[in-house]
């Protein structure tokens, strides 16, 4: 395996998440992220998920663009660590 993404729906609702979208160093540039996008893009209108959204890295974003998302909002990562 070099990469690894999956598509969550929102039971419900015409919103799904993709999420993942790991690639081994050493494959990235060879258009497999790009291509597990479109994919799961496709699996999300077969299922009549109309809206996507995509928690991404600054790496993702001009892949994601060219596929035609758009970016609606920065996310700031939190780190919880508990008091043990």
């Amino acid at each position: 395996m070099v990469s690894a993404a999956w598509l969550v729906g929102m039971p419900g609702t015409e919103f799904g998440g993709l999420w993942g979208g790991s690639t081994l160093e050493q494959w990235r540039g060879k258009g497999i992220y790009r291509t597990l996008v479109a994919r799961r893009a496709q699996i999300a209108l077969g299922r009549g998920i109309k809206y996507l959204v995509v928690d991404a890295s600054d790496d993702s974003r001009p892949i994601l663009q060219r596929l035609g998302f758009q970016k609606v909002t920065t996310t700031t990562p939190w780190v919880w660590s508990p008091r043990v």
